[in-house]
């Protein structure tokens, strides 16, 4: 399963960008972050997991709703 984080610099930003994907009907949740996760030490996360999202698509989304973030991170997670 691919779990895909979007590193958000604060939480108006992320109910944004959960309201965006929501609508192009993309599972997403907010998640709190260690900072240290991240390059530019943010706190807060939009996270998708599996649905076959991939980061371009997930960019290109966000892109076209104006929602503005500092990384996605990519990464494959053991099926349970």
């Amino acid at each position: 399963m691919t779990r895909i984080r979007i590193a958000i610099g604060s939480v108006t930003y992320g109910e944004k960008g959960m309201t965006a994907l929501r609508a192009r009907g993309v599972p997403v949740r907010m998640i709190r972050m260690d900072p240290r996760e991240s390059k530019n030490g943010c706190a807060y996360a939009l996270e998708i997991l599996g649905g076959g999202y991939t980061v371009p698509g997930i960019r290109q989304m966000l892109h076209e709703a104006h929602v503005r973030y500092t990384e996605i991170r990519s990464d494959d997670l053991p099926m349970l």
